[in-house]
């Protein structure tokens, strides 16, 4: 064994501490690096499908085995809220978002109009609010003290204020925005004042996308603290009506435009916006490479936005520093939301069943309803998530998965199977929803 070098009787003895700190230093990041990577490869998720054609949401462990299925029909509603009677003959689960601590999911139900908030330990439903026809999506703050839901068909945004530091939380019905009255002395002529999408920026503003028609589309920014509108961009210039996300240091915001499509006019490609999310400048408008852009997501390193086309079932995948185009990928069948897994290996993108509830037919209508999961590095499939085929009288498949959500296991979650799903008579009418949440 070589003797180790010996440093000269002369340097002095502080010195001579240097090289063997520095040592212990790098050795003890380095630890420290392996150990928060071991973390994070081994952190257990689970995946939320909704199924807005059974009103039943589909829960799957990261091993892509499915450990759980929560009927939301309205007649398992009633038993929490008796008085809960929608016009409607199902719910239709549409969005899907969780709190900082991923204890409570919100769901969005469109047909059902109201907000559902269910224990993710448990799986158990612990309120049934009823915010508004055509509540299309509720997202929690960035602190937790509130949902906000946006209502298509009350063209108005819910608030749901939370304390979730309460021994019991408790959720009721906070205030009601009128988002005509909020957007009358802003000088814009809009086609549409029905809140689609939010999320919110690294103040907690939330970012609000309007439709949901493709010649509905608009942008503006609230304050949720104070309930008044911070920003409204001209929608004759800005037709956001889908996703919204932002940055991983949140200096830039990223929304959508579905494009123009329909069974009686040539379908043209969506368009995607970059703003500068403090000054509000449009810094750019891109091509989104295909028709009807929806689903827009950040991946978890903050390294991309992946981003849907419905119509099409192609995607991008956008550097998030460049917002140049780093890759396309093949997107399944008309693929809607998506999100990803907590280490960013895989990404989860819903596919429409062949009879929507949502969306225009002609972009919605799928073959495969489920869940298509590709290798994130190479884009090759994965597997797929699929329920069990439901069918109605007709023979049809009702099956139609919509929203999507992630969230991380603390290891108290229980397996719950709801029971048999009895198809319901045909739903009255389309809902025309472009949509998707950064989250």
């Amino acid at each position: 064994m070589t003797a180790p070098t010996e440093l000269p009787a002369d340097v002095p003895a502080k010195n001579r501490l240097i090289r063997p700190l520095l040592v212990a230093v790098l050795v003890l990041a380095l630890i420290a690096g392996v150990t928060f990577w071991r973390a994070a490869q081994a952190q257990s998720y689970e995946v939320w499908s909704l199924d807005q054609g059974t009103d039943r949401i589909h829960i799957y462990a990261d091993t892509h085995e499915q450990i759980a299925e929560i009927d939301v029909s309205p007649t398992a509603l009633r038993q929490v809220n008796p008085a809960y009677n929608p016009d409607a003959v199902r719910t239709v689960p549409h969005m899907v978002d969780f709190d900082s601590q991923h204890r409570y999911a919100f769901i969005a139900a469109t047909a059902g109009a109201a907000t559902i908030v269910i224990d993710t330990a448990t799986r158990g439903i612990v309120a049934v609010l009823e915010t508004g026809a055509g509540s299309h999506m509720a997202a929690v703050s960035n602190n937790d003290t509130a949902v906000w839901v946006a209502a298509i068909g009350a063209r108005a945004l819910v608030e749901i204020p939370l304390d979730l530091d309460a021994a019991n939380p408790t959720f009721a019905i906070g205030r009601t925005i009128d988002v005509e009255e909020l957007l009358q002395d802003t000088g814009f002529t809009y086609p549409s004042f029905a809140p689609v999408c939010h999320d919110y920026d690294r103040d907690g503003l939330a970012w609000i996308t309007l439709g949901p028609g493709i010649a509905q589309g608009g942008l503006i920014v609230f304050d949720p603290d104070t309930a008044t509108l911070v920003h409204a961009f001209d929608p004759e210039l800005v037709r956001a009506n889908c996703g919204i996300g932002f940055t991983d240091d949140g200096s830039r915001a990223v929304a959508n435009f579905s494009g123009v499509y329909g069974a009686d006019v040539e379908d043209e490609n969506g368009v995607w916006y970059v703003f500068d999310a403090a000054t509000y400048e449009l810094l750019d408008e891109r091509d989104s490479g295909g028709v009807d852009a929806h689903g827009l997501r950040r991946t978890p390193d903050g390294d991309t936005f992946w981003q849907v086309n419905r119509g099409s079932s192609n995607g991008l995948v956008i550097d998030a520093d460049t917002f140049e185009i780093r890759d396309e990928f093949d997107a399944g069948d008309t693929p809607d939301i998506l999100d990803f897994s907590v280490n960013g290996r895989y990404v989860y993108i819903t596919q429409r069943g062949p009879n929507p509830l949502s969306g225009d037919p002609h972009v919605a209508a799928g073959n495969t309803p489920g869940v298509l999961v590709l290798d994130t590095k190479t884009g090759a499939v994965v597997t797929r998530l699929t329920p069990t085929a439901v069918r109605n009288d007709a023979g049809d498949v009702i099956n139609d998965v919509h929203g999507i959500g992630v969230r991380p296991q603390n290891g108290d979650e229980q397996v719950v199977v709801a029971a048999p799903v009895f198809a319901p008579v045909a739903f009255v009418s389309f809902v025309s929803c472009h949509l998707p949440h950064s989250v």
